[in-house]
This record gives C-alpha cells, sequence and structure tokens, in this order.
C-alpha cells in the first residue's frame, strides 16, 4: 500500500503538473519528486503519467490515484481542523495571510498587541496577494479583498479601502503613460483597472506586489492602482485621473468554520476586527488620522 508521503507528492504534481513546481511548493528538490512518483508507479503496479503534448498528463489509472489522493487529503486536512478547533490553549501557531500593505499598516500592530498580551502564540505573517488556501490550512486567517465562496469558511467585513490610479508628478499622464499592473490571479476586482483605461493596454510593468506597484510609480514607470490611504501620502504622487472618485474594494477576513472556534484564532480575530474598525476612516478615505 503506498504511504501518504508518496501520494502527498504524487497530488503536488498533479496540481503543479510540474516537478520544479511541485517541489517549490513541497520545499524538496526535483529529483526526490522525480523518484517518489517513479516509486509510487512501482509501487501501484501501473503507469500513472504519460507523455503527452506540452509535457507529462495522467492517465486513466492516474486520474483515478489522484481522487483518492485527494479524498484522503481532505479528510486529514479535516481531522487537522477539528484538533486545532477543539484546542483551548492560548498557545501555539496562527497564520495569518494578507496583502503586504495592509499588513503593514493595519495587521502587524495588531498583531503586535496580541503578542504583547500572549506572547505563547506563535504568529506567522505572510505577506502576499496571492490567495493561500485556508481549507488546505496553507494559512489559519486570511484578509481577502474578495469574499470567498468556498463551503466551509465564514467571512466576515472588515471595511472598504478606497483605490485609485497614480502617476509620478511631473511625468506625462495617460493616455501617454503605460500601465503598471498587477499579475495573473493577484489583480485587484476593481470594476475598470488601470490597464482598462489606457489604449491598447500599454504596459509597462507587472508585478504581484502591491509595494512594488508604489515603488515603480514613484519612480516613473507608468501609472499604477494603489490604495488611496498609500498613495495619498507620498507628495511626489499625484491621482492620474483627479475628476473621478476612487474604486472601492470591500476587505474581509477569512477563516474555517472548524478552525474559528480555536482560543487564539478568536484572538487574533477580534483584534483585528478592532483594528480595522479604527482605522476605517484611513482606509476609506486616503486621509490621515
Amino acid at each position: 500500500m503506498p504511504g501518504w508521503d508518496d501520494l502527498r507528492i504524487f497530488l503536488a504534481w498533479s496540481r503543479a503538473r510540474s516537478l520544479a513546481a511541485a517541489a517549490r511548493t513541497l520545499g524538496v528538490d526535483e529529483t526526490t519528486v522525480a523518484r517518489r512518483l517513479s516509486r509510487l508507479e512501482k509501487e501501484m503496479g501501473t503507469s500513472l503519467l504519460e507523455r503527452a503534448r506540452g509535457g507529462l498528463a495522467l492517465t486513466a489509472a492516474g486520474e483515478a490515484v489522484r481522487s483518492a489522493a485527494e479524498e484522503m487529503e481532505s479528510a486529514a486536512l479535516a481531522a487537522g481542523r477539528r484538533a486545532l478547533g477543539a484546542d483551548r490553549e492560548i498557545s501555539g501557531r496562527v497564520r495569518v495571510t494578507v496583502p503586504e500593505i495592509l499588513g503593514n499598516y493595519f495587521v502587524l500592530p495588531a498583531l503586535q498587541a496580541v503578542h504583547a498580551r500572549h506572547p505563547g502564540i506563535a504568529i506567522e505573517l505572510i505577506s502576499t496577494i496571492a490567495r493561500l488556501d485556508v481549507t488546505r490550512r496553507e494559512a489559519d486567517l486570511a484578509i481577502r479583498s474578495v469574499r470567498p465562496t468556498e463551503p466551509g469558511l465564514i467571512a466576515r467585513k472588515l471595511g472598504r479601502m478606497a483605490v485609485a490610479p497614480y502617476v509620478r508628478r511631473g511625468r506625462k499622464r495617460p493616455p501617454q503613460l503605460a500601465a503598471v499592473g498587477y499579475a495573473d490571479g493577484v489583480r485587484l476586482p476593481l470594476p475598470r483597472s488601470v490597464e482598462d483605461r489606457l489604449p491598447g493596454g500599454r504596459l509597462a510593468l507587472r508585478t504581484n506586489s502591491i509595494a512594488t506597484v508604489l515603488q515603480a510609480v514613484r519612480l516613473g514607470w507608468g501609472t499604477g492602482d494603489l490604495p488611496c490611504f498609500v498613495g495619498d501620502t507620498f507628495p511626489e504622487l499625484a491621482r492620474a485621473f483627479p475628476e473621478e472618485k476612487p474604486g472601492w474594494l470591500d476587505i474581509w477576513l477569512v477563516v474555517h468554520a472548524d478552525v474559528q472556534r480555536t482560543v487564539r484564532v478568536r484572538i487574533l480575530v477580534d483584534e483585528l476586527v478592532r483594528a480595522f474598525r479604527e482605522g476605517a476612516v484611513l482606509l476609506a478615505a486616503g486621509a490621515p488620522v
């Protein structure tokens, strides 16, 4: 019977369809992934992968094994979440993911307040726009600009954030200037992004980081969408379309229903709700408070 470690590696490859990507996800080298996949095929007595146009693909047997492995993973994750939900200790790890700008301005001070009162809670802060999977315990708490639809997740609205395109003062204004945009999969869910406003979607730079967009606009790369509470604080920046009102993003705090019962998670939830409530004026209006 194949071990869970080999099935876990097989599952990571089946999602990434790349040895290198699976290795990065798992924190191992490509040789280990390839060796474990080969060993799994020998244990199963059948081919799980086959050559196809564009690389490797799953065979019919591989699809069946993937389905079974996903069921095993789901059961293991559910057991972990329920065990965490029953944990009454005010200690242990809590992993929080948030876009880096919100993390620096709102989340980090809130987490510091929790740490001062409960130093036994080991907080991990992952600053990224990318959506880490709360269901699969890639994060215990997530702050997002899109309300999740996955079953089992609970979303609480923290506030609304004003967003507008900014440009370095003295530079050409749109439509002459190109856009500094966000990479696929991490784009801000705005009704109309800065790229949509420019003829032909002229692009100077694409990145997965709000902080990088900010720095690129400050350096004069082009015009980019930024939270107003950040863009308005830099005197060298101006709104690219000052006659227009900013767009709005709802900010959501996301937690799994099983995990929210954990005492240490509830402590962080309460502190984050307080921090965003007290920062509502700054978040929405972009004016210092």
